[in-house]
């Protein structure tokens, strides 16, 4: 089982790093979980119907999971790296110019080292397979070379449980100048199986024994960097574009994009989901080895595809992996190719729901009094307007709308209208891009500047004939047609829906996992977006009083607009006058940091000390924010308390 042959692991590798990670009382509170989760074997995050046995993997031999230098022989060169391969374990490995190398597999002995693994179901069964027990131990494995790479098929078998399963997966290699891809064409595998995941390099860059600055990059929030020197035991499962709101399954630990990143020493690589990425999870372990990599959830016949990137020296930062990320989302067309303009002022973000307090005329007369109390600069977004694709005449008449349509043009404020395109009736990508048509026609006569998409950007869902990869990408194509001669924001940011959103509403800046020492939010989403794609805080307004000033600065920090949720009721708790002094405080600090900045990309981002950051900008621009209440001092320069200071 897995449980036993990592709890065998642990305890061969005691002499090691894992005594220093661990301590006794850790120890002990392990082998005690271990008890627990045993007597719950057989459990399932997915499949949980009655009677279903789970079956895990035997472990043939610790040597079939490490990889030993040796045995690596080389295949193809292209640019600065190698490609190599052990062909007695069918494991790959890449080498660069300056001898780093990047193993599939562990160099410690270890039994949880692989290739690939998956789950499968015959429908009585879950099966546990991975490529080194289940096919290189038995002689199923074989390798050939192609093109650009190898080919690596693994005959996946079980045969500790009878003739039970026999499961044969390709594992397509590729390197390409400098990219390593690694790929699984799920159209041609067995479907007498239900496939419940495929694991691609699981074990890939694991590292066994952590220097200080070694860290694994996962796309929590806005980001988070695990510090592998101070991490504990832990495990972090990110769904990419959320949870499916058809499936069972729930993970609070969304992502906006499937990427991912991990520093060894002075090397480093990002990896990228280049394809399947609706349907893919990112996977992060610290336990005796650490480890990251991608993880696909029920694939169809979809095409699975990892891009791995590298970087050494002084250059393997997170925000070089950033630049990675940004580079191969440019690359696959992902983002659009306009300019932000960076000469312009801040806008102040404002959301306002439409109901019996926030009618048309109402929020005419908000905007004005935010004006004329120095507000120069708003994004008004008006929620629940649009009723079935019709506008509401619940809350004042066309006369009104277009009175305070009118009013924010003369102003120069932007004005959005939300609408939802998601809901019981959306069961193929056909009927999502007929709504959106639809839509398009219904409304034109109010000459909306722009619609803010509250759905689509945030979830994604499958139906019983299609996946949610093909809504993502009929969503990718349709987001065209909505945003032309419009103006397009977009909820949260995930990538397939921001290509021609002007402003992506909302991104994270907090990760949904306990942040702590070793478990650190970073700007990795924000330094992907900016330049591309213009974004906003979360409502500031929705974090509690003692986060406030924090969530402000931290806004300052990511380079995200400032944004509020308000109302014209004054009874609410977002009631616009109780807030207009934090958002004119918001507004005028965004307005003096970040004016001329507005269109940069953000090229670092580090930590000074303990509650002093730097964000570093191509212009030239240097943001220092101070989280502590003691005036910080660093190069000559001084940061007051809770405050920030620009240099250029």
């Amino acid at each position: 089982m897995i449980l036993t042959r990592k709890f065998h692991q642990i305890i061969h590798l005691n002499k090691g790093r894992f005594m220093t990670k661990i301590s006794v009382r850790k120890f002990t509170s392990l082998i005690l979980a271990i008890v627990l989760i045993l007597s719950f074997a057989g459990c399932s995050a997915h499949f949980t119907e009655e009677g279903l046995k789970t079956v895990t993997a035997t472990v043939m031999g610790e040597d079939y999971h490490t990889s030993v230098a040796e045995n690596y022989k080389s295949v193809m060169k292209s640019g600065l790296y190698e490609l190599l391969l052990d062909e007695k374990n069918c494991a790959i490995a890449l080498k660069d110019t300056t001898g780093s190398i990047w193993y599939s597999m562990p160099t410690v002995s270890n039994s949880v080292g692989s290739v690939l693994s998956v789950q499968v179901t015959d429908g009585s069964k879950r099966f546990y397979l991975n490529s080194q027990d289940n096919a290189v131990a038995l002689g199923t494995a074989s390798c050939s070379t192609s093109e650009n790479g190898l080919n690596i098929t693994y005959n996946l078998q079980d045969k500790a449980n009878g003739p039970a399963v026999k499961f044969p997966v390709t594992l397509n290699i590729t390197l390409q100048d400098g990219v390593l891809i690694a790929s699984v064409d799920t159209s041609k595998i067995d479907t007498s199986y239900t496939i419940i995941s495929i694991d691609i390099l699981p074990t890939f860059g694991a590292v066994a024994e952590p220097q200080a600055g070694d860290f694994i990059l996962v796309p929590d929030g806005p980001g988070a960097m695990i510090d592998l020197a101070t991490a504990g035991n832990s495990e972090y499962t990110l769904d990419t574009y959320g949870t499916d709101p058809q499936k069972t399954d729930k993970n609070p630990h969304p992502s906006i994009f499937g990427a991912f990143g991990l520093k060894s020493g002075s090397s480093a690589f990002a990896g990228i989901v280049t394809d399947g990425d609706a349907i893919s999870k990112i996977n992060a372990k610290t336990d005796a080895v650490d480890t990251v990599y991608a993880s696909f959830s029920y694939p169809t016949t979809e095409n699975l595809e990892v891009s791995y990137k590298f970087i050494s020296g002084s250059a393997a930062t997170y925000a070089s992996l950033a630049s990675m990320c940004r580079e191969q989302f440019i690359r696959d067309g992902m983002f659009s190719t306009r300019v932000v303009s960076a000469d312009k002022s801040v806008p102040l973000n404002i959301t306002v729901a439409a109901d019996s307090s926030n009618k048309f005329e109402n929020i005419e007369d908000m905007m004005s009094i935010l004006k004329a109390k120095g507000i120069n600069d708003i994004n008004l977004r008006y929620d629940n307007v649009i009723k079935n694709f019709k506008v509401s005449s619940k809350y004042g008449n066309k006369k009104e709308l277009d009175s305070l349509r009118d009013y924010l043009s003369s102003q120069g404020f932007g004005f959005f209208v939300t609408v939802n395109f998601f809901d019981s009736s959306t069961s193929n990508p056909e009927k999502l891009s007929n709504k959106i048509v639809s839509f398009s026609k219904r409304v034109s006569s109010y000459d909306f500047e722009g619609y803010a998409i509250g759905d689509v950007g945030t979830s994604l869902s499958s139906s019983h004939d299609f996946s949610r990869q093909d809504f993502a990408k009929n969503i990718f194509a349709q987001s065209i047609s909505l945003s032309t001669n419009k103006n397009l924001m977009v909820d949260h940011g995930n990538l397939y829906a921001i290509k021609n959103a002007s402003i992506v509403s909302c991104v994270p800046i907090t990760t949904s996992y306990e942040e702590s020492e070793s478990y650190v939010a970073i700007p990795f989403a924000q330094m992907i977006l900016r330049g591309a794609a213009e974004y906003t805080s979360p409502y500031l307004n929705s974090f509690d009083e003692d986060s406030y000033q924090k969530m402000l600065l931290r806004s300052l920090e990511f380079g995200a607009m400032p944004a509020f949720n308000l109302s014209f009721d004054d009874e609410d708790a977002t009631y616009y006058e109780n807030w207009s002094a934090k958002a004119l405080e918001a507004y005028d600090l965004f307005e003096a940091a970040m004016k001329d900045i507005r269109g940069a990309k953000m090229t670092d981002h580090k930590k000074l000390a303990n509650g002093l950051y730097l964000s570093e900008y191509n212009s030239g621009t240097y943001i220092y924010v101070n989280y502590t209440g003691e005036t910080a001092f660093y190069n000559g320069l001084t940061i007051n308390p809770y405050s920030y200071l620009r240099v250029n």
